[in-house]
């Protein structure tokens, strides 16, 4: 440019700051609070801005994303860390509602943080993240059937897991199951 500044950077920070939200709650979701998101983001994007060349910054929310996930797996794989989650946000009316409410999500979390890395990763784009097969599959380089597959039986691993405390606590019933 003729004023001496990088319209990558520009692209760069722009992409950035709209999807950091976003991307923390992709590595948190996949790595825990065990490891810190904002260093798995932060190891991402440096990723990304060593080899800025590369990529195409007009449309940058998947290349994002995918180098999270990334990220995500390779800090899981190396250090075989629990998914386990921040405490959810007071939803409930009574102290009882609130106790077993917290404690569901402490059991989900739980059960997710026991899956295979792929099958978390998977599960949590597709639940949270709302990201399509094609997505999921492009981001872990799989293909779609894998990532239906994954996605299937991390859903029964958890559902498993889950059953006894379920009958145990009459959830079933409360929430349509």
């Amino acid at each position: 440019m003729a004023d001496g500044t990088d319209p990558t950077l520009d692209l760069f920070e722009r992409a950035v700051a709209n999807q950091s939200r976003r991307l923390l709650a992709i590595a948190r979701a996949i790595v825990g609070t065990r490891a810190s998101p904002e260093d798995v983001v932060q190891q991402a994007v440096t990723n990304l801005w060593q080899h800025r060349a590369r990529y195409d910054w007009r449309e940058p929310g998947g290349l994002l994303k995918r180098a999270v996930v990334n990220e995500s797996l390779r800090l899981l794989r190396h250090k075989r860390m629990q998914v386990v989650g921040d405490e959810q946000p007071d939803r409930t009316e009574t102290p009882l509602a609130n106790m077993i409410e917290n404690e569901t999500v402490s059991r989900v979390r739980e059960a997710i943080g026991k899956l295979p890395d792929h099958f978390r990763a998977a599960l949590v784009l597709c639940e949270y993240e709302n990201m399509s097969y094609a997505d999921i599959a492009s981001s872990l380089d799989a293909s779609v059937p894998q990532v239906k597959t994954w996605i299937f039986r991390a859903r029964r691993q958890i559902e498993s897991m889950l059953r006894e405390y379920v009958e145990k606590n009459n959830l079933g019933a409360a929430r349509g199951m």
